[in-house]
């Protein structure tokens, strides 16, 4: 089995196992020698294809790899990465956390996490949104192709209340702003009352894969969103690094 078979049968098997998987068994599934395993797995880490565990020493594909494969799956390895991060995060600042990314020229709510009290938000699971609206939005508008930028300020934009940024002069001053500060907020944009504070999941190669974000009403969030800032960072960094593990 030459070199380009073997890591055709490695990433076959990787891309077929729900979990994390050690290189015992990936030997034995493709009937490689572990020590030759062992190394093709070693490069792919370093080329940032392929992820090991921090406490377990065992592989899965990375999102650098999924973001090439079908969208389900890369969606589902966000979620399933995200989701005790997320728990975290709500705890600590007892706000809704989403977890966005971008689905053409819209939006889509891949995962919520809500506290016990919390007001009625516009992104619920699976719902879409406008990228030109609410941090969430905006966020992933300013980390998107530039190509699809100018699509999408060539749209017309529904203004969902008076705060809504419907000028796309305006709105192109804001993204350049939000990608020097690395983070988007808005007040009342799409739902009279909510606040909310974004940042991006970039992968290694700081294309965009995600966003994260803290949502809630307005009189909790705007004295804390210099915390929120910090926390979302800390987080997309577990997410993206997996350090959490």
């Amino acid at each position: 089995m030459d070199s380009v078979k073997r890591i055709v049968a490695l990433m076959e098997t990787l891309l077929g196992n729900e979990g994390d998987i050690g290189i015992r068994e990936i030997a034995r599934l493709t009937g490689i020698p572990k020590s030759t395993v062992q190394r093709l797995l070693s490069e792919l880490c370093e080329n940032d294809w392929v992820i090991q565990d921090v406490r377990t020493q065992n592989y899965r594909v990375a999102l650098h790899l999924l973001s090439f494969a079908n969208a389900w799956r890369l969606k589902l390895e966000l979620t399933r990465r995200a989701r005790d991060v997320m728990d975290e995060l709500c705890g600590e600042s007892r706000q809704t956390i989403l977890l966005l990314v971008q689905d053409g020229t819209k939006g889509i709510c891949l995962h919520k996490v809500e506290p016990e009290r919390t007001i009625k938000l516009v992104a619920d699971v699976g719902k879409t949104f406008p990228l030109h609206a609410a941090a969430c939005g905006k966020i992933l508008l300013a980390f998107t192709s530039p190509s699809l930028q100018e699509k999408i300020f060539a749209l017309p934009f529904e203004q969902y209340t008076k705060a809504t940024i419907t000028e796309p002069s305006l709105l192109k001053k804001e993204i350049e702003q939000i990608r020097r500060d690395g983070y988007a907020i808005s007040f009342e944009e799409m739902t009279p009352g909510a606040a909310e504070i974004a940042v991006p999941l970039l992968d290694a190669q700081k294309n965009l894969v995600a966003a994260l974000s803290i949502a809630g009403p307005r009189f909790d969030m705007e004295e804390h969103l210099k915390r929120f800032e910090e926390l979302l960072k800390k987080a997309s960094n577990h997410i993206l690094k997996r350090q959490y593990q």
